[in-house]
């Protein structure tokens, strides 16, 4: 019966670090279990080989447009995604992927390194000069994700207070008048871009906009609200995630001060730190939506034509069978594949950017800051866990000799 289902999503965490309880419930039920979305129900996929399987199936369509697409938004809204290259599928989906490639290779990536050093040397300079305590999330990560992304686009940092409160307003779907708020954010966010659009098409630079305007959209390869729509979406990626992952990975390894001590002491771990925190974090909690265009057989199961599924993440990056003692973080883990950037044709593009910027981040933060710690009890770290983007809200921290009072 359709009303018996468990409903999804499920956010009621009692460690910040646990996936729910409900949620590894379900996990130990079988590979895919039905639940109840607010659309209607569909397949939780909760096994590390089932998602990769699923996520690599061209029977699996990103197509928000079809009938019967799961959502996991409680309120109705436009989803942000609908209409984008990250909800086509095939050939339309590989034309976007080919025209944005070039600009997220590992070649261009590697060659922002001095810049991202420089931009988080400057951000530490800042924090040192102002003195403990202070907001780790305000004061480094949401600057260091901000400027990686704004140089990478070519969109002026200056005007990055503006767009990170537009942002911010399209990660919360489920706040009271999310579906308002969303609509006039993405408004003012299309405006900008449009804007900067025209001055990129009379005065470039050496930025992707400049790129994506002159090679695609002047020879019109591409119509004006297509590239609005793509750069809007990188934008709003790249900003979000990866300044959540730098403030709760932060939060992760000060929470577990042998694993800081670890990363500090032997910085050879760094690479791997970075990648069992994104396994560990799986900040993109709830999951990835598909839906079948033909019947597809999953072990046991059959996902029918027209059946909508969710891969969780979270539920994949704990999977036992594949990573021993799942639930702890341990930065000298052998280096696995995780799910956290996605798997197949739609993996994260961005995610060669967000591992730079995340290996520069912690190493420049532990090198000018090893005694960092928390300014407040562990408890008392504020988490948001009803967001897409998983995290902490803020990242109280201090340093130095510790202050009458100040937690040591």
């Amino acid at each position: 019966m359709v009303d018996q289902l468990p409903t999804y999503p499920i956010t009621d965490r009692t460690c910040p670090y646990e996936p729910p309880a409900g949620l590894l419930a379900l996990q130990r039920q079988a590979p895919l279990v039905q639940v109840q979305l607010p659309t209607g129900p569909a397949w939780l996929v909760t096994s590390y080989d089932a998602a990769r399987a699923l996520l690599d199936d061209p029977r699996m369509s990103s197509d928000m447009g079809r009938e019967g697409f799961p959502t996991l938004y409680r309120q109705k809204m436009r989803p942000v995604l609908k209409g984008s290259f990250m909800r086509m599928d095939g050939d339309q989906h590989a034309f976007y992927r080919t025209m944005l490639a070039g600009e997220f290779s590992v070649k261009r990536v590697a060659a922002m390194r001095p810049e991202i050093e420089q931009a988080c040397d400057q951000l530490l300079d800042d924090m040192v000069r102002q003195g403990p305590p202070t907001n780790l999330h305000e004061a480094y990560g949401i600057p260091v994700s901000s400027s990686s992304i704004c140089r990478l686009l070519g969109v002026p940092y200056e005007d990055a207070d503006f767009f990170t409160t537009h942002l911010e307003a399209l990660f919360d779907p489920h706040r009271a008048g999310a579906p308002e708020r969303i609509a006039s954010s993405k408004v003012a966010l299309s405006g900008y871009l449009d804007e900067l659009f025209s001055r990129k098409q009379k005065e470039p630079g050496d930025d992707m906009i400049s790129r994506l305007v002159a090679d695609y959209l002047v020879p019109g390869k591409v119509d004006r609200p297509e590239l609005l729509l793509t750069c809007y979406l990188l934008l709003a990626a790249g900003h979000e995630t990866t300044a959540s992952m730098i403030t709760t990975g932060t939060a992760a390894l000060l929470m577990h001060p042998e694993q800081f001590a670890a990363v500090r002491n032997e910085p050879q771990l760094l690479r791997g730190a970075v990648e069992e925190l994104l396994r560990y974090l799986s900040i993109f909690q709830f999951g990835i939506t598909r839906i079948a265009t033909e019947d597809v057989r999953v072990g046991d199961q059959l996902v029918a034509a027209g059946e909508g599924i969710v891969v969780s993440p979270l539920l994949g990056n704990r999977d036992e069978d594949v990573y021993e003692d799942p639930h702890v973080l341990d930065v000298r883990r052998r280096s696995r594949p995780h799910l956290s950037f996605g798997h197949g044709p739609h993996l994260c593009v961005g995610h060669s950017l967000a591992r730079i910027e995340l290996q520069i981040a912690f190493e420049r933060l532990l090198t000018r800051l090893p005694d960092l710690r928390l300014a407040v009890p562990d408890s008392d770290v504020p988490f948001r866990y009803e967001t897409l983007v998983f995290g902490t809200i803020d990242l109280p921290v201090t340093w130095g000799e510790p202050r009458t009072g100040t937690p040591a």
